[in-house]
């Protein structure tokens, strides 16, 4: 019988969570009494879909004042995040996205839902390294 090391059990119920979550968002929908079709309820299904199927989930650990930049802990250690727009997220957030590359990246933080656009300036970050980085950006 294969085992599964931990990345992958961590991305298995990072999936399971996303897909919980979008099965609840249409609950509420249909008990709000909306008429939606098979064909709607599968546009929506689509649409709400995370871009990457290998995203992750990670918490929004520290915002600095005055400075775009914040640091998110996920499964890949610290995340250096520069906002981009949409939602601007506060420390305890969770956000899902494909943060463990560089380069611009749209989020989905849970569970509100509200979409958001960040920079991958840095991942796998220990913490010193994360603070470093974020003097080098912030003053």
């Amino acid at each position: 019988m294969p085992t599964l090391d931990t990345k992958s059990i961590s991305s298995v119920i990072q999936m399971q969570y996303v897909i919980e979550w979008q099965i609840e968002k249409l609950r509420d929908k249909l008990k709000s009494n909306l008429l939606i079709s098979s064909f709607a309820i599968t546009l929506i299904c689509a649409s709400s879909l995370p871009a990457s199927a290998n995203g992750e989930i990670a918490e929004v650990v520290a915002r600095f004042r005055g400075c775009d930049y914040f640091i998110a802990d996920g499964p890949n250690g610290l995340y250096v995040l520069e906002w981009y727009g949409g939602y601007d997220p506060d420390v305890g957030d969770r956000l899902y996205g494909a943060i463990s590359s560089y380069g611009m990246k749209d989020v989905i933080y849970l569970p509100s839902e509200l979409v958001g656009r960040v920079w991958v300036e840095d991942y796998m970050e220990s913490e010193t390294a994360a603070l470093d980085e974020i003097a080098d950006h912030c003053n």
